[in-house]
């Protein structure tokens, strides 16, 4: 066999190991982008968890913060009455509100601030958006209160807006910043068919102001 005609079955062979490696490469991308465009809406915290799969790395992710906040919440001393999460619509950090707060009131109480403080310090160093979420139980409150009548509707606003003050108070971006008081309608437990010690159980987990990062 000629030189030359060796040298162009040698350029053949690495050409086809190239086309395999190419063509590899595209059916990734390709069952990639597909799962993006079957999603009616795409999920930040799904979006993210493939993208770690993807490249290997967590780094810079709502994957990464989830566990920097799970390592705050159940190290040393730890955060009573908060618990954190990776969610389809980001990383959902949930606090409860009787540690926050006392029966019926929207005023945070100080020692909470002070046990809270290393969680709300992480998630500054983000730059994600932040939906606070009042959460209440399903028992009927109305009170007459100065004029105006609230309800488990205003409560929940008003403990979502305390918490953004806070936050406020701690230079977070009013632009990063969401309330949304969603009473009794998103229960974490549901309460049907529950008696006794068990209903009072779930009520108190319902009873939570939720930090949705995303």
């Amino acid at each position: 066999m000629k030189l030359d005609q060796l040298t162009i079955d040698n350029d053949d062979e690495g050409l086809d190991v190239f086309y395999i490696s190419f063509g590899d490469l595209m059916v990734i991308l390709s069952v990639f982008f597909v799962m993006l465009l079957t999603m009616s809406k795409v999920d930040i915290g799904s979006f993210e968890k493939v993208k770690s799969v993807m490249t290997g790395s967590t780094e810079n992710t709502l994957v990464e913060l989830s566990g920097s906040l799970k390592a705050i919440i159940e190290g040393t001393p730890g955060i009573p009455g908060a618990t954190v999460h990776l969610a389809k619509d980001g990383v959902r950090v949930d606090l409860d509100t009787g540690v926050l707060f006392s029966p019926g009131s929207a005023i945070i109480k100080k020692e909470a601030l002070e046990s809270f403080a290393p969680l709300f310090k992480e998630i500054k160093t983000t730059e994600y958006f932040i939906d606070i979420e009042g959460h209440s139980d399903d028992m009927a409150f109305y009170r007459y209160n100065e004029g105006e009548i609230e309800s488990n509707w205003s409560l929940s606003g008003k403990r979502a807006s305390s918490v953004i003050l806070h936050l406020r108070s701690l230079y977070f971006p009013s632009s990063r910043l969401r309330a949304v008081g969603y009473a009794h309608t998103r229960p974490v437990v549901k309460v049907k068919g529950l008696k006794g010690e068990e209903l009072e159980k779930a009520r108190a987990r319902n009873r939570r102001v939720s930090l949705l990062i995303r």
